[in-house]
């Protein structure tokens, strides 16, 4: 899969698209009293931290504190990475680690990652943004009504690999926005052909 897009935002922009893809999981996770912050400052005893994003949630009564890293890569992330975001996890206090990464993950990454309790998802294009579906151009056409799904879909897509670390798992965009994107889609096309085309199923909700 081409990384083009995502290799050529500014740091801040990736970041901000790390945002968006860990707010739309916590989404889908109904996490309680969510909260998330990009580029964040925080003061230890050992030092001061930036850390990209921020995030909070309540479970058991307690409030857990996220720290996620966003890194940039075209080569894989090797286990001294993650055992330096494991590293901010101890000094902070923190409860969880989160490292997103435009490249995949050393096997030895994963393995640190798994007995250490942090997240590694991967962020790559969305490369259906080229296709076109209503000329040779390579072009779509906003008025198609065909092309809204593609046109509106986010830029990116995101992995997590799964709690056993063999294989990784499409996180975003959740299947709710998806769904929107598709009923938004079935409207269009309904009124501008006159159809009454009805989905086979419900898509507006995660399952």
């Amino acid at each position: 899969m081409s990384n083009d897009y995502v290799l050529g935002l500014s740091p801040t922009d990736f970041e901000k698209h790390c945002y968006s893809i860990l707010e739309g999981y916590a989404e889908k996770e109904g996490l309680k009293d969510f909260t998330i912050t990009h580029n964040v400052i925080i003061e230890t005893y050992d030092g001061t931290y930036q850390i990209d994003v921020y995030a909070e949630f309540t479970a058991l009564n307690s409030k857990f504190k996220v720290l996620c890293e966003c890194k940039q890569y075209t080569s894989s992330v090797s286990r001294e990475k993650v055992a330096v975001l494991h590293d901010k996890i101890e000094s902070i206090g923190a409860h969880k680690g989160i490292l997103l990464a435009t490249s995949d993950f050393q096997s030895g990454a994963i393995q640190y990652a798994k007995a250490h309790g942090i997240a590694l998802i991967t962020v790559e294009d969305h490369t259906l943004k080229n296709h076109s579906f209503s000329n040779e151009s390579g072009i779509l056409d906003e008025n198609d009504p065909f092309a809204y799904g593609v046109l509106h879909m986010p830029p990116v897509v995101a992995s997590v690999y799964s709690e056993d670390m063999n294989e990784p798992q499409r996180i975003y965009p959740t299947r709710a926005m998806i769904g929107k994107l598709m009923l938004e889609q079935t409207k269009r096309i309904n009124e501008a052909y006159g159809t009454d085309i009805k989905l086979p199923f419900i898509v507006e909700e995660d399952e």
